[in-house]
Parts: structure tokens; C-alpha cells; sequence
């Protein structure tokens, strides 16, 4: 963590501390960052990077896991839904094009689900809106 603070912006390192926070207190695992405008010029790809070599050394604490200290930070590129996407993978996994496109894949394909249930949940509560007499959120 020295290392770092030494070497990143000050804000930069103040903001990666607190995602860093928020992912160990969320329990791990995936996480959706919520950022203000300045702070997501703050969180750079080399942030990112950062952010998810954290997530691997953590994760080599778990027993049975110590390999995932040695994982590396690939570019996943952009899908038709998933724009930057990046992850920690086993160096081996980071020298398969395949299984990197198809990982990309996936997450495109997740995220196109999110959005499509957001539209669908989103028309569900303007119909119960109208149902109750109400008028849904946009309308005069």
C-alpha cells in the first residue's frame, strides 16, 4: 500500500482506497461502482489495474487460493453493452484470445440482460403508477 500511495496522485490513491473498502466490506466479489464526474476521471484504467491486482492479492489470503497472487490484469476490450471491460485472470487464461472473447462475450451478454430487466422493471412500476391514479416519473 506504501508503494502505491508513493507513486499515485493523492486523490487518485484516496479513491481507490475507498472502492478498495467498499468492495472488502461488500463481501467481495463483483461490484458496481457508483462515481461522481470527477471522481471517474480519477479512476483510470491504471486505477482499475490496480484495483483488481488488490482484489487478487486478497483473494490469495483464502486457503487454496494462493495462486490468484500471481494473476494478471488483462483488457477485456469493448462489446456491443460492456465498454472497457477488465479483469484478473491466470496468466494462461491472459494468453488464450479465445477465452478472453469469450469471457468478453459473457459479460456483454450480462449486461445486456441488466439493462433489458431495468427497461422492463422500469415500464412495470409506470403501469402500476397509472393503475393507482398516478402519473409515471417524466410525465406533466
Amino acid at each position: 500500500m506504501e508503494a502505491l500511495r508513493a507513486r499515485m496522485p493523492a486523490n487518485q490513491f484516496i479513491l481507490l482506497m475507498r472502492a478498495f473498502n467498499a468492495w472488502l466490506t461488500g463481501g467481495g466479489g463483483m461490484m458496481r461502482l457508483h462515481l461522481e464526474s470527477d471522481e471517474q476521471e480519477l479512476f483510470t484504467p491504471e486505477v482499475q489495474a490496480e484495483m483488481l491486482t488488490l482484489m487478487g492479492l486478497v483473494g490469495a489470503l483464502a486457503p487454496g487460493h494462493e495462486d490468484r497472487a500471481e494473476h494478471v490484469v488483462v483488457d477485456l476490450g469493448d462489446g456491443e453493452h460492456v465498454k472497457g471491460a477488465r479483469s484478473l485472470v491466470p496468466r494462461e487464461v491472459a494468453e488464450d484470445p479465445e477465452r478472453l472473447a469469450e469471457m468478453r462475450r459473457r459479460l456483454d451478454e450480462e449486461e445486456r440482460h441488466r439493462r433489458e430487466q431495468r427497461v422492463s422493471d422500469s415500464l412495470e412500476v409506470d403501469a402500476i403508477a397509472r393503475a393507482s391514479g398516478m402519473r409515471p416519473e417524466g410525465e406533466a
